[in-house]
């Protein structure tokens, strides 16, 4: 005959499933963060430029070797994120706040603060040296003159204009680039609003103008094909 078996008490049960119960959120924590938090790659340094303090703004990129016209000087690299959590994680309504943020394209920007390299530390001026070039999904730092050792690197940011922009922002965004061309802010002025913007920085809170309206195109004569003068140009230095 089979001895019968002594059911288990409350108190053993109860640790029992506490023991289960640990081990199921521990397994599943190491999931989420293997899923999460996927390992950056380490990006290239590049052997054109280092980072040193700067007069403009911070930290920023010098150039240690002679850099010719058009040459590629890095690659901006960063985290890939949507614009939404860009948005959560850099709020402007908490005041200022340091971000290497970069619009990839509609849908991805590039956060340089997670697996950036040493291009976040380019600054913006107003008369750069420098220009970003996005080509198949990748940011590129291109030279648009030649750059000489111990030049800073720059390239123009031309932050997007809000049309509910008021004097306090402009000042938020003032520009600290020194050059001859500085139009005192990061932005990028709409035309019938420079003047304005020239006396908000100055510290002037004049009326903001009324936005133009925008100009209809002027119908084209259909007995001739008329060329955008760029184009004519273009096709007259491509041909011998």
């Amino acid at each position: 005959m089979t001895p019968a078996r002594k059911s288990p008490s409350k108190s053993s049960t109860k640790s029992a499933k506490k023991v289960a119960k640990k081990a199921a959120k521990k397994a599943t924590k190491k999931v989420a963060k293997k899923v999460a938090a996927p390992k950056l790659v380490k990006p290239p340094k590049s052997e054109l430029y280092e980072v040193r303090r700067s007069r403009i703004q911070g930290r920023g990129a010098f150039a240690i070797k002679p850099i010719r016209t058009g040459q590629i000087i890095d690659e901006y690299w960063g985290q890939r994120i949507t614009h939404e959590e860009a948005d959560r994680r850099y709020d402007d309504n908490e005041g200022r706040h340091h971000t290497f943020l970069f619009v990839l394209d509609d849908d991805t920007v590039l956060d340089a603060r997670f697996g950036g390299n040493d291009a976040r530390f380019i600054n913006h001026s107003c008369e750069p040296n420098c220009e970003t070039e996005i080509e198949d999904g990748h940011i590129y730092i291109k030279a648009t003159k030649p750059i000489a050792p111990e030049t800073e690197l720059t390239y123009d940011y031309r932050f997007d204009w809000q049309d509910e922009y008021e004097p306090e922002d402009i000042r938020y965004y003032a520009c600290r680039c020194g050059s001859k061309k500085c139009r005192g802010t990061i932005l990028r002025v709409p035309v019938y609003l420079r003047k304005t913007v020239r006396e908000w920085l100055a510290g002037n809170d004049v009326k903001k103008p009324r936005k133009p309206a925008k100009k209809r195109p002027a119908k084209k004569a259909a007995d001739h094909h008329v060329l955008h003068p760029h184009v004519a140009e273009r096709h007259a230095t491509r041909s011998r």
